[in-house]
């Protein structure tokens, strides 16, 4: 396989991980742990905000791969 077939299935298994998790995520009514960073605490709605952030960089590594040349 060439380096541009390789990119594409490793950000593509990497896009449904992360799809995966982020369903399981958001069906968690708690979301994980409030924890304090600089004293800002970061809870529920943050957490939501990190993993649609996790999801969207994910997918943006497989776009990124279409772009790749030779």
């Amino acid at each position: 396989m060439d380096r541009r077939k390789t990119l594409r299935l490793i950000g593509l298994v990497m896009l449904v991980i992360a799809v995966i998790f982020v369903a399981c995520a958001l069906q968690n009514p708690q979301l994980g742990r409030t924890f304090h960073v600089f004293g800002i605490p970061i809870g529920v709605e943050i957490w939501r905000v990190f993993y649609g952030l996790y999801a969207a960089v994910t997918a943006g590594l497989l776009a990124a791969s279409f772009l790749i040349r030779r």
